[in-house]
């Protein structure tokens, strides 16, 4: 990997980053609770990775059944 390379990667991967903070942000201004309930019930950037159980919130349980 060249140097330019692996600074284009730095870079594209900071702000990938920062903006999963910004639109986090406005999806839990605009839907409330109900995300906040979603976003701790499931994996922000690994898929098909588990949460601990201590994360896990009954409602969250609840609205995965609906």
């Amino acid at each position: 990997m060249t140097l330019a390379h692996l600074l284009f990667s730095v870079a594209t991967t900071a702000y990938i980053l920062i903006a999963i903070q910004l639109e986090e942000r406005d999806l839990v201004r605009e839907h409330g609770d109900s995300y906040e309930t979603y976003r701790r019930s499931v994996p922000m950037l690994i898929p098909f990775s588990r949460r601990s159980k201590d994360s896990e919130q009954p409602e969250s349980i609840s609205a995965r059944a609906q």
